[in-house]
Formats: C-alpha cells, sequence, structure tokens
C-alpha cells in the first residue's frame, strides 16, 4: 500500500487543506490521525526519488535529490479545481507499508515539497522537491533602503547602496571589504548583527588603533573619533573610522559568543534557522556529534545574493560533512568516515535483488597527496596598499587561500597515478587545516567502493536506515562472502516497483 498526503493553500488568504491518495482502497480508523479518512484510489505512479549525501557517486559536496513526480488519474475531473490552488512549495509525505495504525504503522519514504504540479484531462503531473528547497533562495534578505539624508543614516544612499543586501558575518573571517553604510561619517557595516569583536581593520593594508565600542549605532554616530583610529558598535556590527581612508577598508572580525558557536555544525544550524527551519526539526544530537567531530572555527561572510544551500555546501564542505533531511522530515547533518561499528542491518544474498559495483564520479583511485586550503581573504590585495605595509603582510594580502598538505607517498607503490586532491575550505587556522588534510588523506588514501545494491522496499522501514547509516554487505561477489561495512550514501525508493537501491560506500 502507497499512501499520499499532499497539501495546498485553496484560496487567496491561504487556507491550507490536505489530500490523500492512495494506489489502493484505504480508509484510516477513528483512533488514527487523522480519523476516518478515505484515501482517493487514483495513484497511478508514485514516482521515484532519490536521495543522496554528496550528490550520486560521490563523497563531496551539497545533499542532492533527484527529482521524481507522482501520476494520479484524473479522467472523471475530481482534480481540475486543484488549477486554482496554491501547492507550489507546500508538503508532500509519502508512506509505504501492508496494514498498521496510520500514520505509525507505514514508514515514511519521503517527506518533501511540491515545485510544480499540472493537470490535464486525463491526469495530474506532481513535480517533487525535497524540504531542502527552502534553502534555494537568497540568505540575505535585508537590503539597503538607500534612504540616508546625510550626514544621518545607515542605510546608504540612492547613488551608492540602495537595493544592495546587507552582509552577514558567521564566525570568524580576514580580510572583509567592508561597505560604507554612511559616507559622511565614514560609517562602515561588518554584519547585519551583533558581532563579539573587531580585531583589526586597516586601511589600504595599513593597521589602524582600536579607540572604543559604543552600545548602539546612534552613540557611535554621536562620538568623536580620532584620525589613525577607528571605533565600533559591536552590538549591531558597525565601525567606524576617524578620518578619510586612503583606499580599501578591511577588517578581521568575529560573530559568535564563544568559540562553539562558530563551527560548522551550529553554523549550519543558524543558517536552516535563518532560512526558516524550525529548530525542533534540527537534529540536536547529529549537531552535537558534527561538533565534536569537528570543533575547528570556521568563517563565512555572505554579501552578495548568495544561496542558502551554497553557503550550506560550502560550510559542510569546510569538514567534510552533509546535511539534509530525512524521510520523517528532520534535518540531519554529520562528517564523512570510514564505516565502523554495528551496522544497522546485515544485507544478505537472500535481501539483495541486484547488485552493482560502479565507479566514484569524483575519481576512482585513492589519493595520496590531500591539500586543505584555509584562511581565505575575502579581499585580495596584490596592490592598493600603503607604503609601509611589511613584505610579510603583503605577501599574505595577495593570496586568497593559505593551504596545509598531507602526504603518503607510498600510496604510490600500488597506484602509480593516485591522485592529489586539493579542496577550499572556511577553516580559519592552520592547524585546524593540518588536522584534516590529515584526516582526508586517511579516508581517501586506501582503495573504496561504490556499490548500488537493490532490495524490497519493505527493508526502507529498517530502524535507523537512512542515509550516513552503516550496513554490512555480505554477498557472494566482489570479495564481500566474510561481509563489509559500507555508509549508506544514498537512498532511491521506486515503491511501484517495491524495490529500493541504496549507493553504498566503503
Amino acid at each position: 500500500m502507497i499512501l499520499i498526503e499532499i497539501t495546498a493553500a485553496v484560496d487567496a488568504v491561504g487556507t491550507l487543506r490536505t489530500f490523500y491518495v492512495s494506489d489502493g482502497r484505504f480508509a484510516t480508523a477513528p483512533t488514527d490521525t487523522p480519523a476516518n479518512i478515505a484515501f482517493d484510489e487514483t495513484l497511478l505512479d508514485p514516482g521515484s526519488i532519490g536521495i543522496s549525501a554528496f550528490g550520486d557517486g560521490r563523497t563531496g559536496g551539497g545533499t542532492r535529490l533527484a527529482l521524481g513526480e507522482i501520476r494520479l488519474a484524473n479522467a472523471n475531473g475530481q482534480y481540475d479545481a486543484w488549477l486554482g490552488y496554491g501547492f507550489d512549495g507546500r508538503g508532500v509525505t509519502i508512506r509505504s507499508g501492508e496494514s498498521g495504525a496510520y500514520p505509525g504503522g507505514f514508514a515514511a519514504t519521503f517527506a518533501g515539497t511540491i515545485e510544480t504540479l499540472t493537470v490535464s484531462r486525463t491526469e495530474v503531473t506532481v513535480r517533487l522537491r525535497d524540504l531542502q528547497l527552502v534553502f534555494d533562495r537568497p540568505a540575505l534578505a535585508s537590503r539597503y533602503a538607500g534612504t540616508n539624508a546625510l550626514p544621518a543614516g545607515l542605510e546608504g544612499t540612492a547613488d551608492d547602496l540602495k537595493g544592495q543586501p546587507k552582509p552577514r558575518l558567521y564566525g570568524k573571517a580576514l580580510n572583509i571589504p567592508v561597505p560604507c553604510v554612511n559616507t559622511a561619517k565614514l560609517t562602515y557595516q561588518v554584519s547585519d548583527g551583533a558581532l563579539a569583536s573587531v580585531e583589526r581593520v586597516y586601511d589600504r593594508g595599513a593597521e589602524l588603533s582600536f579607540a572604543a565600542d559604543y552600545a548602539t549605532s546612534a552613540l557611535l554616530q554621536a562620538a568623536t573619533v580620532s584620525g589613525g583610529t577607528y571605533a565600533t558598535c559591536l552590538a549591531e556590527g558597525y565601525l567606524r573610522l576617524g578620518a578619510a581612508p586612503a583606499g580599501t577598508v578591511s577588517v578581521d572580525a568575529t560573530q559568535g559568543a564563544t568559540a562553539s558557536a562558530r563551527t560548522a555544525a551550529q553554523i549550519l544550524r543558524a543558517l536552516a534557522i535563518a532560512a526558516g527551519v524550525d529548530g525542533a526539526y534540527i537534529s540536536a544530537a547529529d549537531v552535537t556529534a558534527l561538533e565534536a567531530a569537528n570543533p575547528a572555527t570556521i568563517g563565512l561572510w555572505l554579501s552578495g545574493d548568495e544561496t542558502f544551500a551554497s553557503a550550506m555546501d560550502r560550510v559542510a564542505g569546510s569538514v567534510g560533512a552533509y546535511y539534509g533531511f530525512d524521510p520523517a522530515g528532520l534535518l540531519r547533518m554529520a562528517r564523512l568516515t570510514a564505516p565502523s561499528g554495528l551496522p544497522v542491518y546485515d544485507f544478505q544474498d537472500l535481501d539483495i535483488l541486484d547488485i552493482e559495483r560502479r565507479p566514484a564520479r569524483d575519481g576512482d583511485l585513492p589519493a595520496w597527496s590531500y591539500t586543505v586550503r584555509h584562511s581565505k581573504l575575502w579581499a585580495v590585495q596584490g596592490s592598493d596598499l600603503a607604503g609601509g605595509v611589511a613584505p610579510a603582510r603583503r605577501a599574505v594580502l595577495a593570496s586568497e587561500y593559505r593551504a596545509e598538505k598531507a602526504e603518503d607517498p607510498a600510496v604510490k607503490t600500488q597506484y602509480l597515478l593516485a591522485a592529489e586532491e586539493t579542496t577550499d575550505t572556511l577553516l580559519t587556522s592552520a592547524a585546524d587545516a593540518a588536522v584534516e588534510a590529515a584526516r582526508r588523506l586517511a579516508l581517501f588514501k586506501v582503495h573504496r567502493d561504490f556499490f548500488d545494491v537493490t532490495v524490497p522496499v519493505a527493508l526502507l522501514a529498517t530502524p535507523g536506515l537512512r542515509v550516513g547509516a552503516v550496513v554490512q554487505l555480505s554477498n557472494a561477489r566482489f570479495g564481500l562472502a566474510g561481509g563489509r561495512l559500507f555508509v549508506v550514501l544514498g537512498v532511491k525508493p521506486e515503491l511501484a516497483r517495491n524495490r529500493a537501491t541504496l549507493t553504498l560506500w566503503g
């Protein structure tokens, strides 16, 4: 039995209604939630919907959904009215099972949203999106109004900042090219929100001296700031110079009250909440585990039209992690590690409908060298530097990243074409980058396999079986006779065919 709940806004004031469809006769019991609902027996095809931790056959990048479609019969026109309803961005839940109380007795195989809906004389086609659709929009919603009446105001003017997004800092960032929000009072905005500190301010690479911090932006604007110095309003994310700059103004600054607030895990959580995800639907256990796995400080400064998805991909990728919603609609996150521990399930020959080994999309050879680039400069300055800037500082400012490398030339003894891998991160210290480079080399310098394993869809109801789970694969082929541990990196249910394909890596 396949049971689907589809939500829509049915009028201009946004009244929500849930529609219930199935591939067979089904009605909820008086004790179910909701009670006494008869499902429409109109489901033609529930589609095939796959989700993978890093994209199909990859071990890096952002969590991605392979889009699917639901097809419903509409020969008698019962869904014609749907043309006037608002389905886009609304929720869809797909469940499967044989019998039981609703909804708990039917395993959720997908929780997501609707991208588009098409109604024809004979069918309705519902194109699906993962819940991560919420992340496919600009991360910066606030924009400068351009309403300054100089020398007053912090919104820029119609001739400079009007319509541009206000920047936001997460964690610690270096050499940020901050925008001037008041040219008369030389006021700059580091972040649209509170800061923990502004460590350094530079004019053409020459460091200015700190004067004072003020509790409000009004006090900052009213203050007298001496030439060669700067003052801040950390509570609102501003700074002010005491004299007109000679060139580019850049800043080293930190957001987050404590170091633990600046980790990849906490910043992923903060970005998800900013995107509109209820904190109750973010796995607290996953946040804690990822923070423990990598407690390093990272830094993300947003200043353009970057989406939440792009920003979160960069954050997660900095520590080798992934994120995504599970079938119950809970946002999960974890770091990719070698499979270990007790598997949630041991797939034996009798469970396996088909098995295929395939090459990885991001390289099938082990790596003998791994370089992690870190300490990103958000403004690279190869020129436009003051005469007093020291040569060492000039060299730093000329490059966007610093780098730490881990190597094991012995890998090339067996694998002559072993890879040299490089990744850009938002890590902010050489020590943390060195640790991450060594970890990734240890993970990828050994031979790894990808397997696509097709199993009965009922096995998806196994507790804990989801993207990121560790399973055991026991099969007569491919040297798996004794059993071997793998990480689940992809799940693709095919409900109409009563099967699912798991992508395993290890």
